[in-house]
C-alpha cells in the first residue's frame, strides 16, 4: 500500500515571502477519514430542487431513524441489518467496521443481552440533498447482559442516510460509548 504521512502542512497566512510556511501538525487519520466521507457525499449530493423537498426528506428519514431505534430495543438483528446498505461501514469507539461486521455483530449482541434498553435525546436531522441526509442524536444505553450483568453506557451517534429509489438506509455511521458511573 502507499504510505500516509504523519504529518500534513498547512498554509499559514503570517508567514513573510510568498505569505504562507509550512506549519507541521499531526492530524489523526480517523478525522481525516470521517471528513472525507463527509465531504464526498455532500459533493456528490444532488442539490433539492426546493425547501419542500428538504423538509419532506427531514421527515421520512427522522420516521426511519425511529423505526432504527424500535429495531434495536427489540433486540431485532434482522430489522436492523435491513436498515443498512451493502456497502455500510461504521466506527464504533474508534474501530472501522464493515457492512459483514456489523450484521454479525449485530446478531451476536442481539443474542447476548436480555434487555436492550436505550433512550435517543437531541436528535437532528440535516438533509443534504434529496437523497442524502445525516441524523445525529444523543444515546443512553442500559443493557442487562444473559450472565445478569449490568452495562449502561451514553454517547453521540451520527448516521448518514441515503435514499436509492423510495427507500432509506444507513450508508455510514459513526457511535462512541463512554461509560456511566452508578
Amino acid at each position: 500500500g502507499s504510505a500516509t504521512p504523519a504529518a500534513l502542512e498547512v498554509a499559514h497566512p503570517d508567514s513573510a515571502g510568498s505569505g504562507r510556511r509550512p506549519v507541521s501538525g499531526r492530524v489523526p487519520r480517523r478525522l481525516l477519514g470521517r471528513l472525507g466521507v463527509l465531504a464526498s457525499l455532500v459533493w456528490a449530493c444532488a442539490p433539492a430542487d426546493d425547501a419542500t423537498d428538504l423538509d419532506a426528506v427531514t421527515d421520512e428519514v427522522e420516521a426511519v431513524v425511529w423505526r432504527f431505534h424500535a429495531a434495536d430495543t427489540a433486540r431485532d438483528a434482522g430489522a436492523v441489518i435491513d436498515l443498512l446498505w451493502p456497502e455500510y461501514e461504521m466506527l464504533v469507539d474508534g474501530a472501522r467496521l464493515g457492512y459483514a461486521e456489523v450484521a454479525a455483530g449485530s446478531r451476536e449482541f442481539m443474542g447476548s443481552v436480555d434487555v436492550f434498553h436505550t433512550e435517543w435525546s437531541d436528535l437532528r436531522i440535516i438533509p443534504l440533498s434529496v437523497s442524502h441526509a445525516i441524523s445525529a442524536f444523543t444515546f443512553r444505553d442500559s443493557i442487562i447482559t444473559a450472565a445478569g450483568e449490568l452495562i449502561r453506557s451514553q454517547g453521540p451517534t451520527t448516521l448518514v442516510w441515503e435514499r436509492r429509489g423510495t427507500t432509506w438506509k444507513l450508508r455510514f455511521g459513526d457511535a462512541d460509548h463512554y461509560g456511566i458511573a452508578d
